[in-house]
Parts: structure tokens; C-alpha cells; sequence
């Protein structure tokens, strides 16, 4: 049995209520979303070449395919995660990607995003987790269709 904190300001009571069922949805759009605006530009927009040569720099053989995986993780995956459609499915490879990027780019910049570190990606992985073991949530395609992994 889980015990409600009383709060400071009671009143703010029916404003938490009346929010909470928007906080999993608005992070998951935003999630997502950023996710596939970063690999939109990389499939659609000639910037295949330049993730190619960046990813060849910091050590990826065939750099081109791998170029096109992760526009295809962050664009295709990103889009379903916003969505909530596959919520969980998308959700592994998106994790995967994350820390393949700490592992292999951020890590030597220690942890502080300013300096290129693993800050920002650790943040995004922990919250994809979320929905890893979470699911979509209420608001999500996967409950309209009423089906999930």
C-alpha cells in the first residue's frame, strides 16, 4: 500500500491530478520526436554522407551502412516511439543505439554534455527504458489497438 506524501499546498492537489495523465505521453512525444528529427535529415535530406565519414572517424567499418541504420533507428524508431505505436519494440534499439554511442564516442569526453560527454545520451536511454518496461501508456497507439509486446 502505497501512502500519498501529503502536500505543502493542498490546493495544487487537483492541478497535479488533472495534469498527470499528460506527463507520460508529452515525454514520450518529445522523446521521439527528437529522435526522428535528428534521423530525418540523415535518410532524406543528403546528410547520409556526413554521418557515413563521422561514424568511419570514430572507428565504424562500413560506415555507410551504419550510417543508414542509425537514421533509420532514430527516424523510423523515434516516429513510433512519439507515437506509441510498437511502443516497447522500437524502445530496444533505440537503447542500443544510445549506449553504442556512449560506449563508443562519448565516454572519452567524460560525463558533461557541454564537453560532448555522456550526459545527454545516458538521460534519453534511461527515459527510452521507461518505456521499454513501461509500454506507451493510456495515450498511446498501442492502446488504441489494444496491443502490445
Amino acid at each position: 500500500m502505497t501512502i500519498a506524501p501529503r502536500l505543502i499546498i493542498p490546493a495544487l492537489g487537483p492541478v497535479y491530478r488533472a495534469l498527470a495523465p499528460v506527463t507520460v505521453p508529452a515525454v514520450r512525444l518529445v522523446a521521439g520526436g527528437s529522435l526522428a528529427i535528428h534521423g530525418f535529415p540523415i535518410l532524406f535530406a543528403g546528410d547520409l554522407a556526413p554521418t557515413a565519414k563521422f561514424l568511419a572517424g570514430v572507428g565504424f567499418a562500413n560506415a555507410g551502412l551504419w550510417a543508414v541504420l542509425v537514421g533509420l533507428v532514430e527516424f523510423v524508431c523515434g516516429l513510433c516511439l512519439a507515437l506509441g505505436l510498437l511502443t516497447r519494440v522500437v524502445a530496444a534499439p533505440i537503447i542500443v543505439f544510445l549506449v553504442v554511442a556512449i560506449v563508443s564516442y562519448h565516454w572519452q569526453f567524460g560525463f558533461h554534455w557541454e564537453n560532448r560527454g555522456i550526459e545527454y545520451p545516458l538521460f534519453w536511454a534511461i527515459v527510452v527504458f521507461h518505456f521499454l518496461v513501461q509500454g506507451g501508456g493510456r495515450w498511446s497507439l498501442d492502446a488504441l489497438i489494444a496491443r502490445e509486446i
